[in-house]
């Protein structure tokens, strides 16, 4: 075997490894079947000799969850072990402050006009597929999805523009996006757990402190209404042993995400996004 096929062989191991875009998750930054570059080494869990960086908010990371959700993820970090993230109505905050998104982050808006010439004229100059951006049109609005980019940029015939929360949107019934079904537009504020936080079982927890347990740390992990139980004896406390991070695709409403399955541990983290190609 030559030198370079050995080098070669050595940093796909080690260092750098390539994966493909699974879903639409992360549109419109990634999109379905495209091929990225990470790095293993940085931040890997599954590398944890090599680790030379801590992750940051706004990394994006190939992971795993558990084996009952089996593959390869691709998600933004949204939340450090610590954080406290909450979403209303589309919009994420952090410790309490609105996050400052990434100009690739999509959502589907409600865009009220004066002018719907302009607006039809801002779509086609920007190239958006409007049947692959759940273009609906009515008298007086369109929804549509857009990047934060794409919707600056709709500054010409438009009256307001705002998040399409088809939870409390009356017209939901006839804009009929079958794909938006499962989308949280909102969440509670919640503490991503950090190795050495404890709760306490004095009331009843959110379920996704119990599932992170159960499926990370202890599978003998049970929660009832005022207790826990731990290999079927009781404890009042529970003190974690890894750090976690919340993680969200850049296509909001439409990405399976930490929303849905909670936390992520820093050792199912296999490496850092690098580039596409």
């Amino acid at each position: 075997m030559s030198a370079s096929i050995v080098t070669l062989f050595l940093l796909r191991f080690f260092f750098i490894d390539v994966y493909r875009i699974p879903s639409e998750s992360m549109m419109n930054k990634l999109m379905t079947d495209d091929y990225i570059l990470i790095n293993k080494t940085a931040y890997s869990g599954y590398f944890s000799r090599f680790i030379t960086a801590s992750p940051q908010q706004g990394d994006i990371f190939v992971f795993t969850i558990n084996k009952d959700i089996p593959g390869f993820f691709v998600k933004r970090c949204i939340g450090l072990p610590g954080a406290v993230v909450a979403v209303k109505n589309g919009e994420v905050s952090v410790n309490g402050k609105l996050m400052s998104e990434p100009r690739s982050v999509r959502h589907y808006y409600k865009i009220w006009f004066n002018d719907y010439q302009q607006v039809k004229t801002a779509i086609e100059e920007m190239r958006i597929d409007r049947f692959k951006n759940g273009f609906r049109h009515f008298p007086h609005y369109i929804v549509l999805a857009l990047d934060n980019f794409q919707k600056n940029k709709m500054n010409h015939g438009v009256d307001s523009i705002r998040i399409w929360n088809r939870k409390n949107d009356p017209d939901s019934a006839k804009i009929n996006l079958p794909e938006l079904s499962e989308n949280i537009l909102d969440m509670s504020s919640l503490k991503i757990p950090f190795k050495g936080m404890t709760i306490y079982f004095s009331q009843p927890q959110d379920t996704v402190y119990s599932n992170a347990i159960r499926m990370y740390e202890d599978s003998s992990f049970r929660l009832g209404s005022k207790a826990a139980f731990i290999a079927g004896k009781q404890v009042v406390a529970y003190t974690f042993k890894k750090d976690y991070f919340f993680m969200m695709g850049d296509n909001r409403d439409i990405a399976i995400d930490s929303r849905h399955y909670g936390f992520i541990p820093g050792d199912h983290l296999i490496g850092k996004f690098i580039q596409q190609f």
